[in-house]
């Protein structure tokens, strides 16, 4: 195991990755801790011959290519009480070859990366019996906003759990590499002003508002509140998840004025809370746990039952969209 920093905290909430991550493959492929394209001919890597895990429950991400060689560390995070996310970079793999039956804290997620990376994947069906989702990258390549309707709609109807989109952190070697591999084709231009020339921050917001009005009208989950370690209570981090989500959207809105800041102290305030930060609230309580102010505590209840701060907050980062 190795302690991890994801390229973004707020939308990947995970702590420890299996090493050594990602295994490159015969196609081009997403790692998601850094949002980066990882190509086929990337520099190998070993399997550790250590099997260690933390002793305490983690919330841990881990690759099903990896983990099929490795079961003796899936094994340790499972019995002591890790919350684990499952990415499936192998179709060929199913629970029995990796000797799970729809494990509480196992969640299986499909890396999906934009046209013309990639923009194809197959539900797992048989994964049928877990709640499994989905990591959109996201880039403003030609034609992105269509992509990101027909994707999402196509992870409606097999019926995801949960579906996370981030921006694609693509290096300029790897835009370089894109643009060669489609020199000479009909949308080359397009592309080389996508990559190069055009205002790339603003086509991300775009298609993360996109992303997130399309969720929202198709009520699928856009976090991962589902991550709960053992010892941990469930509404607690399912709170602090939504808290980060909106952190991260009220920073792109109001950028330099954002509040996010103190939605992120006080998400992580609350995430270790072994209780339920609801009956906190009903006892008029939430303003013991650090960083809960006013303006904190009127917005985690409107996120929990709707309410005008939740409601401006909406109106303000989806406008223009």
């Amino acid at each position: 195991m190795r302690r991890v920093h994801p390229a973004y905290p707020d939308l990947l909430p995970v702590t420890h990755a299996v090493r050594p991550g990602f295994l490159p493959m015969e196609e081009v492929t997403l790692d998601p801790i850094r949002m980066a394209v990882v190509w086929q001919d990337a520099p190998r890597r070993f399997l550790p011959g250590s099997a260690l895990v933390p002793k305490n429950p983690v919330r841990a991400i881990a690759f099903s290519r990896v983990v099929s060689q490795r079961p003796e560390v899936l094994d340790r995070l499972r019995n002591r009480g890790s919350a684990i996310l499952l990415v499936l970079d192998d179709d060929s793999l199913n629970p029995q070859e990796l000797e799970l039956d729809g494990e509480d804290r196992v969640f299986p997620m499909i890396p999906v990366l934009p046209p013309p990376l990639g923009g194809r994947f197959s539900p797992p069906e048989a994964w049928k019996n877990f709640r499994w989702g989905a990591l959109l990258g996201l880039f403003p390549f030609p034609g992105s906003r269509e992509a990101v309707k027909k994707m999402i709609d196509q992870l409606h109807g097999a019926g995801a759990g949960f579906v996370l989109t981030a921006p694609l952190l693509l290096t300029p070697k790897d835009r370089h590499r894109i643009l060669e591999t489609y020199d000479g084709s009909p949308s080359c231009d397009e592309l080389e002003n996508a990559l190069f020339h055009a205002d790339i921050f603003r086509g991300f917001r775009e298609l993360e508002k996109d992303a997130g009005l399309l969720l929202e009208e198709r009520g699928i989950c856009n976090h991962l509140g589902c991550l709960v370690p053992r010892g941990y209570d469930e509404g607690a981090v399912e709170t602090a998840a939504m808290l980060r989500l909106w952190a991260r959207r009220l920073d792109q809105s109001r950028k330099e004025a954002s509040w996010g800041w103190r939605l992120r102290r006080a998400a992580a305030a609350l995430e270790p809370l072994r209780n339920d930060p609801r009956t906190l609230s009903r006892e008029n309580n939430l303003r013991v746990i650090p960083g809960f102010d006013g303006w904190v505590e009127d917005f985690t209840r409107a996120l929990w039952d709707g309410g005008r701060p939740l409601e401006e907050a909406w109106e303000r980062w989806t406008e223009d969209s």
